[in-house]
């Protein structure tokens, strides 16, 4: 195998440089698409965060059920008093109905 064996083929050489531009291509846009990728799962991360940082917590979750029996609490003794107001009125309105 001489010198004069070996010969420039310009055909060959085209198709390796197209072959090399087309892997190029091919992991650059492989790239491209893992980057779009995982600026969509940041912007999803980020969504959730902001979300969760809106969900109240166990403890204020126990604070909140605290209050409202608290508050039902205090609602049962008013409608109580409310009753008893009641009867004493229907009892005074009996008493002057009567006295007439």
């Amino acid at each position: 195998m001489g010198i004069n064996e070996l010969r420039f083929d310009w055909a060959f050489l085209q198709w390796a440089v197209m072959a090399v531009v087309g892997v190029y291509t091919w992991l650059i846009g492989r790239q491209s698409a893992s980057q779009k990728e995982l600026l969509e799962l940041r912007t999803r991360i980020t969504t959730v965060e902001a979300q969760i940082k809106s969900v109240p917590t166990q403890s204020q979750i126990t604070e909140l059920i605290a209050k409202l029996s608290r508050t039902e609490a205090k609602m049962h003794g008013m409608q109580e008093q409310i009753a008893a107001t009641y009867r004493r009125t229907e009892n005074i309105e009996a008493y002057l109905l009567q006295k007439k």
